[in-house]
């Protein structure tokens, strides 16, 4: 008798012991999945370091990371919706989805370009500027320029944009689709007369003795990479898009001056990009607005270039809400406050 009192005294408090431990956990909320297209490089950090930080996790966010060949792969699943958030890097593709209705918006830049001294130049080759033949850009009308992805990609945007300020034509040049790798050895050969080139092909290029820099810095400050949600994140899960947005913020400000090569941040590029941490730690630093602030001049000089070099299938200018939508780091900045180095 005693051990059953004894039982019916335990049961109900160890009924309220449970209620206190298992019924809160019940009711929390879980993590919201967000998908997530990349491409393996340095420029879209900020969402390594987010993730790798905590900083999704803090904002209840479990993001599901799908690696793409290039931004132009996820453009379409964006659209669709079927993706939430793309890193890409923004070409006449971007507009044309843009010009076409598709349902996406850029809500912040990614790396943008450095004010001065920017990694990506155009390599002549030498002895074209030995014999004088090549001084400057307004020499290269009917020579071949080789950039890697070709005609209407980002980098195509860097040598339309010195065509016009030299005030040529693209169709004066013959653009050749050759990738990155493959730059020093066409030098090697003369199988091209110049190219759009960044490290470490470009010093290859340069130390090897078959080509010099003919120009640099022809877009400086520009956001050619950028952060893209799918109307459907915007629209459906907008509290959620908010939330990724901080994180996001976080992440690049956690990345700013010297802490770009803190420990944590190194192991987190790596676990995105194929690189070494002795190649991350010798390289040119990339460059991200602490803020990860729109710049919406840039994405209409980027229009504006595509359209004038005929790589878009439309000639109307697109208008401005079409294409972005600042609000989401706009609101993550009135959270987190000014950016304190």
């Amino acid at each position: 008798m005693k051990k059953k009192a004894m039982v019916g005294r335990i049961l109900p408090l160890l009924t309220l012991f449970l209620s206190f431990t298992i019924i809160p956990s019940l009711a929390s909320p879980s993590a919201q999945k967000v998908k997530s297209a990349y491409v393996a490089i340095m420029n879209f950090a900020p969402l390594y370091v987010a993730i790798e930080r905590g900083f999704m996790k803090e904002e209840n966010i479990e993001v599901e990371m799908q690696k793409v060949a290039s931004g132009a792969d996820a453009m379409a699943f964006l659209a669709q919706g079927t993706l939430d958030v793309g890193g890409v890097g923004i070409g006449a593709s971007t507009f044309n989805a843009f010009n076409k209705g598709f349902d996406l918006r850029i809500v912040s830049s990614a790396a943008i370009q450095p004010l001065k001294d920017g990694p990506t130049v155009i390599v002549l080759r030498k002895d074209l500027r030995d014999s004088g033949k090549v001084k400057s850009i307004s020499d290269l009308k009917g020579m071949k320029v080789a950039i890697a992805g070709g005609a209407g990609t980002t980098g195509a945007y860097f040598v339309a944009k010195a065509l016009k300020e030299a005030e040529m034509a693209v169709k004066d040049i013959e653009i050749i689709n050759l990738a990155n790798p493959d730059m020093p050895l066409a030098f090697e050969k003369g199988a091209v007369d110049a190219a759009l080139v960044g490290p470490p092909y470009s010093d290859q290029i340069t130390a090897g003795g078959k080509g010099v820099l003919l120009t640099k810095d022809m877009a400086p400050g520009a956001m050619t990479t950028v952060f893209m949600y799918s109307g459907r994140f915007i629209n459906e899960r907008t509290e959620v898009a908010k939330r990724f947005m901080i994180a996001l913020v976080k992440g690049s400000r956690a990345m700013q001056g010297v802490k770009y090569l803190d420990p944590t941040n190194i192991k987190a590029y790596l676990k995105y990009v194929t690189a070494t941490e002795d190649a991350i730690r010798k390289g040119r630093p990339q460059v991200y607005d602490p803020d990860l602030k729109v710049y919406i001049d840039s994405i209409k000089n980027m229009e504006e270039i595509f359209r004038w070099a005929g790589w878009t299938n439309y000639t109307v200018v697109i208008p401005q809400d079409k294409m972005a939508d600042p609000s989401f780091t706009e609101q993550a900045v009135k959270v987190l406050g000014p950016f304190k180095p």
